[in-house]
Order: structure tokens, then C-alpha cells, then sequence
């Protein structure tokens, strides 16, 4: 039996209710063995990541209500995450009604410096335990629940789990205005979104603009936890119907999206006719080659007798390049490894143009 994913307990039976069952686990991108950081015998010219942050170099932001979810948890296991968001209420930096994050500094650093995903240890989320354990798991945001290195289905797990990402940024950006609405505070907040786009001076160590922070919280202010956790008994008891009644047309899109990257994510059916996608072959690791297709944090191993024979797959029905491989290079190629190729994306089904998917941005 294939495992089940495990999501945030809020998020776990919303998703379900949208798939119509479990949904399966990524098992070869696991937390507590971290196959992105080097070992014994690794290539020396392969990506991994920092053993202080793993992929972990990212640091989210907590809407109201996970916040809220969060600070009621009384869970030893999540007693360092909430330590960390309580500590971060008490400085009031970078805390809003709508959510608490890292704040525009990180923000900056994160999208200017190249390649710093997985690697830049001062990056490292502040959510983290001593021991590299994620103080949130329990009311991680949808951004990290989504994030595998690795899927068991390559891009098929891939694209799932991107629609899966957007829908609950969605989800999480109409909620928490919705908490807004009914808590009747956050006016201030969100008629000057569009115009904040540099970071307070308040992260970097200056005085808090007291006359900002009172008119963005109104009478919550000094409140932050209460209000907080009213968000969380808000959204607590919503069904997915419900969720989709409050949110707006882009999650129920996005639902379907997901619905239908489920259907794929549990079929096995071969396309009838495949071509070449666009691969890249990085190295040589001893007799096979390291082929990067649809991520470079994920790719594959394969032969050479198998690269040799990828020119067959030039769009005749796919039954008839079985045949020519077979008759031709003597070589009998197993369906599993042509679904395997095509989860992949070293093969695309001809009516896949230009690498395209169904996101919306």
C-alpha cells in the first residue's frame, strides 16, 4: 500500500475532499534523510544542499489563522515554533493582521541572491528546531507542504503538487482577509498593499512607526495572540465547501486543476504517440548518463543503450517505435520504463506543446 502524504491537519481533509482520496507520498524526498546533501561516493558536480538548512533556506509567512492555529497548539513538539512566533509578536516587526513572516529584508536577499535556495545557512528559516526539526509541521503554510526535491512520479508528482501550491496560497490569501472582515480590522493594511514594496525601516533595527502599527491593528493592538487565535477558531470548523463559498473563482479553478493533476498523478496509461522532450545530459556517472529534464534537484540515471534509442520517439504511434527499437537496435524496452521516461518528461505526448501546463500565475 502506498503511503499518504502528510499534510497540515487543517489542510489534510480539504485537499481530500478535492482529490476524492489520499493522496500519495513523495517517499523519495524525505525530511529526516535529506537526499539532497552529499554523501560517500556523490558526485562532486551534482546540486545538493547545506546541512543546516536543507531546503530549508526559505522562510514563509504565517497567515492569521495558522498563526492563530499555531499559538493555541499546546504540543511539546510544536513548543519551538510557537516560542519563535510569540517571541516575533512581542518585537513587532514584520507582524500584521493579516499575517506574521520573515519580513521584506529576507524577501530581498531571497530573490536577489542567485542559486541561494537550499544553500545560504543565514537564511536558514527561524521556525526550525535546534535539532533541524520544523517547529510549524503541524500548521505549515501551503508553500511548504507543497515543496518536494524529489517525486516519485517525476513531473506528473511535480505538476500535482504545484497546483496543490497555488491553490493553498490562494486559499490562504482569501481567508485571511476573510478573518479580517469578520474580526472588523485591517482596513488600514490592505488599502496600502499596492504601495509597500521596500522594507520597513524597523527590520533593520530602527524605531517602530507606533502611529502605523496602532492604525493597522485598531483596537487589537497589544492583542496580537487573541487575535490571532480568533482567526484560528474562525477558520477551524470550515468544510472545503465552505472554503470555496468564501474564496474567490481563481481557487474553485484551481480546485479543478487539482482534481484533474489527481487523476493523472494515479494513471499508468502510455500516451499513443511520443516525442523527445528537452532534456539535458549533465554528466557521466559510471555507465550511464545523468539526464536533467523536468528539475535539475531531480534527475535520472540512464544507460546508454536507453539514450541511444530516445530518436525513436519522434511522434509515430508508439507501438510502431517499440517495434523499430526492437528490430532495429535489438533492444526490448519494458512499458513501465516508457511510463517512467514519460513521468519524467524525457518523453512528452505530442499534443504537449512547448512544455506547457495548466497554472495559472
Amino acid at each position: 500500500m502506498t503511503p499518504e502524504a502528510t499534510l497540515p491537519l487543517l489542510y489534510a481533509p480539504w485537499l481530500r475532499a478535492i482529490t476524492g482520496g489520499p493522496i500519495p507520498a513523495e517517499t523519495q524526498a524525505t525530511c529526516d534523510h535529506c537526499v539532497m546533501l552529499p554523501s560517500s561516493g556523490s558526485a562532486p558536480d551534482a546540486t545538493y544542499f547545506h546541512p543546516v538548512t536543507k531546503c530549508c533556506a526559505f522562510q514563509p509567512h504565517l497567515p492569521n489563522f495558522l498563526a492563530g492555529r499555531l499559538l493555541s497548539d499546546v504540543d511539546a513538539s510544536m513548543s519551538a515554533g510557537r516560542i519563535e512566533l510569540e517571541e516575533r509578536i512581542a518585537r513587532r516587526v514584520a507582524v500584521t493582521p493579516r499575517w506574521a513572516g520573515p519580513g521584506s529584508v529576507f524577501g530581498l536577499l531571497y530573490r536577489s541572491v542567485p542559486q541561494v535556495f537550499g544553500r545560504a545557512p543565514a537564511l536558514r528559516c527561524q521556525f526550525l528546531t535546534s535539532t533541524g526539526g520544523c517547529g510549524i509541521w503541524k500548521h505549515r503554510p501551503g508553500v511548504c507542504a507543497t515543496w518536494f526535491c524529489k517525486h516519485v512520479r517525476g513531473n506528473v508528482g511535480s505538476r500535482f503538487w504545484r497546483l496543490a501550491d497555488k491553490l493553498l496560497q490562494s486559499v490562504e490569501h482569501d481567508l485571511s482577509f476573510w478573518c479580517l472582515a469578520e474580526l472588523r480590522v485591517g482596513s488600514a493594511e490592505a488599502d496600502e498593499l499596492a504601495s509597500r514594496t521596500s522594507p520597513d525601516v524597523s527590520e533593520v533595527g530602527g524605531e517602530i512607526d507606533w502611529a502605523h502599527y496602532r492604525k493597522l491593528w485598531g483596537e487589537w493592538a497589544g492583542r496580537e495572540i487573541d487575535f490571532y487565535r480568533a482567526c484560528g477558531r474562525l477558520v477551524e470548523p470550515l468544510s472545503w465547501d465552505q472554503v470555496e463559498q468564501i474564496c474567490g473563482p481563481r481557487v474553485r479553478i484551481l480546485a479543478g486543476l487539482l482534481r484533474d493533476a489527481y487523476a493523472s498523478l494515479g494513471s499508468e496509461v502510455i500516451p499513443e504517440r511520443l516525442r523527445l522532450g528537452q532534456i539535458t545530459f549533465s554528466a557521466i556517472e559510471g555507465n550511464a548518463y545523468r539526464v536533467v529534464s523536468y528539475s535539475h534537484y531531480d534527475p535520472v540515471l540512464m544507460p546508454e543503450r536507453l539514450a541511444r534509442v530516445l530518436r525513436y520517439f519522434d511522434g509515430r504511434p508508439t507501438e510502431e517505435a517499440l517495434e523499430a527499437i526492437l528490430t532495429q537496435e535489438s533492444i526490448r524496452l519494458d512499458l513501465s520504463l516508457v511510463r517512467r521516461m514519460v513521468d519524467f518528461g524525457v518523453l512528452l505526448p505530442c499534443s504537449f506543446e512547448n512544455s506547457a501546463l495548466p497554472i495559472l500565475n
